[in-house]
């Protein structure tokens, strides 16, 4: 079976939902709506403005549990502590709203055990202005963005061997900004901006609009086009360009919950030297983390020493998750060498079947 390249990257874009943890803040949905909604000067929120909307929404949220300029630091996901869908356990995010007015300059230390450590620089157009990795540092100005005077960080420490050491490194990237003015809203109605992403997510789910992510992540205007630019920031906000990560919802085959299930696929090729690396998460048949044993990262898979490595499904080896009855999976890759050749192994990874042992 040969997979259409647009419909994987439609998957891809619906893994990104789990991104959003960003999103939450630990109050109820009613109780930011109203916070909001209190705030707000109406801004009618249209396709020109949506993804502006989109973010000053998610802006809003970060300022309502966190002061500018400070970071809110997640915990590990946890089958007890998953707030959302399809949560994402190979890192921890650490978030973060800052004034960039009169510049600020962001800087991760070296990381000593070089696993993965990133720092995404969110504009309000959705534009991803800079990724610094560990050992670098870069200042940013609002000359340095497609517009506005704050960035969001969305930062994602890859979760180690030793917790303590993967805390810790969350607690040492720095932010170092001269100005820290509060970020002032935009005036656009939360429920206007949800029944606006509601809309173009069905785009996409219901009438099977094709949309392709690297066409809607960016790091300028002139690496989207409007269609995908708008789509992905309804289904993924916050998502990474496809130069640094690529993401399937779909392992052909999922939802077994039998003994004994096996699959073997090529190994993914990503810059290992500089902490790439890839993982498959599974999630039980309403998205949910499911079971204790639930994730796997490459580490752990069997290498079969020809470029290939193997995942078992409910079995006794040490390379097996637990899965259930109707079960879903996520495939991650972090650091693409080649984006478009990344692409390609995506679309194969997803016509290799699960087997029977």
């Amino acid at each position: 079976m040969k997979t259409n390249m647009k419909q994987v990257s439609v998957i891809a874009m619906l893994a990104l939902v789990s991104l959003n943890a960003c999103k939450d803040n630990g109050k109820s949905e009613p109780e930011t709506k109203t916070e909001q909604a209190e705030s707000a000067t109406t801004i009618p929120v249209t396709e020109d403005n949506y993804v502006q909307a989109e973010t000053d929404w998610n802006w809003n949220i970060q300022q309502k549990s966190t002061p500018i300029n400070a970071w809110l630091h997640k915990e590990p996901v946890t089958m007890k502590n998953q707030t959302i869908i399809r949560s994402n356990a190979d890192v921890v995010y650490s978030l973060a709203l800052v004034d960039v007015s009169e510049g600020a300059t962001f800087s991760i230390p070296e990381r000593e055990n070089g696993s993965l450590q990133m720092m995404q620089l969110i504009d309000e157009n959705h534009f991803t202005r800079k990724v610094i990795f560990a050992g670098e540092s870069a200042t940013l100005t609002p000359d340095d963005l497609s517009s506005g005077s704050y960035v969001y960080i969305l930062a994602r420490t890859r979760i180690s061997d030793d917790l303590e050491e993967t805390k810790q490194a969350q607690k040492s990237m720095v932010i170092d900004a001269k100005s820290a003015k509060p970020y002032p809203g935009k005036g656009f109605k939360p429920e206007e901006v949800e029944a606006f992403r509601n809309k173009l997510i069905k785009d996409v789910t219901v009438d099977h609009l094709e949309i392709v992510g690297a066409k809607g992540f960016g790091e300028k205007p002139s690496d989207v086009d409007q269609v995908n630019y708008l789509h992905v920031a309804a289904m993924g906000w916050g998502g990474l360009p496809p130069k640094y990560a690529q993401y399937t919802a779909l392992i052909k085959g999922q939802g077994s919950g039998a003994k004994n299930q096996t699959i073997t696929f090529p190994k993914p090729d990503l810059d290992y030297e500089n902490g790439g690396f890839f993982s498959i998460t599974t999630y039980n048949s309403e998205s949910w983390i499911g079971e204790e044993n639930f994730y796997i990262s490459m580490d752990r898979m069997k290498d079969n020493g020809d470029g290939t490595v193997t995942v078992d499904f409910n079995t006794d080896t040490p390379y097996s998750v637990n899965v259930s009855e109707g079960w879903n999976g996520t495939l991650r890759l972090y650091l693409p060498k080649d984006a478009d050749k990344t692409l390609e192994e995506i679309n194969h990874f997803v016509s290799i079947p699960i087997e029977k042992k």
